[in-house]
């Protein structure tokens, strides 16, 4: 039975394009912490950022779940093969961190930012969607009020980090 619920909630999440920002396929599962981490920097920005790929549908369904702390300059990327529609959308069912998410363009600029705080509800239902109204090749979680503590705004660009020597 919880199975079965659990597979219809994973196939109601790709059907109305959500990506959970936070959620997972398998409720009830932390979130795994044995993703790959790469180091990323944002142009313009000094703090190199420490991120997870969610690259797969199921790192992505996962996402930042259950997670109750986050380093400062530490968050997740979520990337995708294909450009996303304006309406496939985010959603905090089972976040505990409120976050800021955003949404990258094709040349991994961002396009939007929108803040989220965690869904109290237990009724994946009643969770709010953030939807970016812009097309969308990835989308960057950090913890909520970074974008604006730091100064980033649409149009800053994420980047590989540069290594000595290169």
């Amino acid at each position: 039975m919880v199975l079965t619920s659990l597979i219809s909630t994973a196939w109601l999440v790709s059907l109305l394009h959500l990506e959970p920002a936070g959620t997972a396929a398998l409720a009830g599962q932390p979130a795994s912490s044995s993703l790959e981490t790469e180091q990323w920097c944002i142009a313009g920005h000094e703090h190199p950022l420490q991120l997870e790929i969610a690259d797969t549908f199921d790192s992505r369904a996962r996402g930042l779940m259950f997670r109750e702390t986050l380093a400062e300059h530490a968050g997740m990327l979520f990337k995708y093969q294909q450009e996303r529609p304006g309406n496939a959308g985010f959603w905090m069912y089972n976040t505990y961190l409120p976050l800021d998410i955003a949404y990258l363009d094709k040349d991994m600029k961002i396009a939007t930012i929108l803040s989220m705080d965690p869904c109290p509800s237990i009724d994946s239902r009643r969770c709010p969607v953030y939807e970016p109204k812009v097309r969308y090749m990835a989308a960057l979680e950090l913890n909520q009020g970074y974008f604006e503590r730091y100064g980033i705004t649409v149009g800053a660009q994420l980047q590989s980090c540069k290594q000595p020597g290169e």
